[in-house]
Parts: C-alpha cells; sequence; structure tokens
C-alpha cells in the first residue's frame, strides 16, 4: 500500500505541477494588457477579423461595423466556458460603442483578453 501511493505521488504530484503553471502562464500579461478605443469614425463599414493569443486567454472574434457603429461581435474562438462571460461584455461594447468597457471582477485576465481581441479587429 505504502509502495502503490509512492508511486501515486510521484506520477501525480508533478501533473498537477505542471497543470498549474499551465493555468497561470501568461495571466499576468493578461492582467496588465491596456485596452484602447478605437476611433469608429474611422472605420469603414465591414466584418473585422481579432485575435489575440496568450496561452489560455487566447481569443479570436469577429467584429461587424455598420455606419461607423460596432453592430456585431461573433466569437471565433474562445476561452471555454466563458460564452456567457463575453456575451455579456459584447452587449456592453455594443451598447457603449468602444472597446474600453469595465472588466468582470475575477475574471479580469479573461476579460482583457476578449477586449484586446476586439481591439485588434480594426488593426
Amino acid at each position: 500500500m505504502k509502495k502503490t501511493l509512492k508511486w501515486i505521488g510521484i506520477v501525480v504530484l508533478p501533473l498537477i505541477v505542471i497543470m498549474m503553471i499551465f493555468a497561470f502562464l501568461g495571466k499576468d500579461e493578461a492582467l496588465n494588457l491596456q485596452i484602447k478605443n478605437v476611433d469608429l469614425s474611422k472605420v469603414a463599414d465591414g466584418n473585422y477579423v481579432g485575435k489575440y493569443e496568450n496561452f489560455r486567454w487566447s481569443n479570436t472574434v469577429e467584429v461587424t461595423v455598420a455606419g461607423h457603429r460596432i453592430t456585431n461581435i461573433r466569437p471565433i474562438l474562445i476561452q471555454s466556458g466563458r460564452d456567457q462571460l463575453f456575451g455579456e461584455l459584447s452587449k456592453s461594447i455594443i451598447s457603449k460603442q468602444m472597446t474600453a468597457v469595465d472588466v468582470v471582477t475575477g475574471a479580469t485576465a479573461s476579460c482583457k483578453g476578449y477586449l484586446k481581441a476586439v481591439e485588434l479587429a480594426f488593426k
């Protein structure tokens, strides 16, 4: 029994450490992102794809502009399990017509990664 526990510890513990490292890799970069507003008066009508790549905070979105207004944001590739959060962010962006909107406390890195993808759609 002790031998089995020892081997489980030898195999499982390193896996847990690796998973923890991966879980937080890139988080500081995402937390420190500066989200800039876009001058929509200079943006022509059309669909724009924005991609922010940073480990698990990576997102790809398609932003639709009509009449110099953001009319839709469609997720192409987003963080798993963040559909509702990003849906609320999209509503806020469309409502305020700006990319620098308030983020959700406790999900700052995820929100900033999503907002950066929207901002980058216009670059």
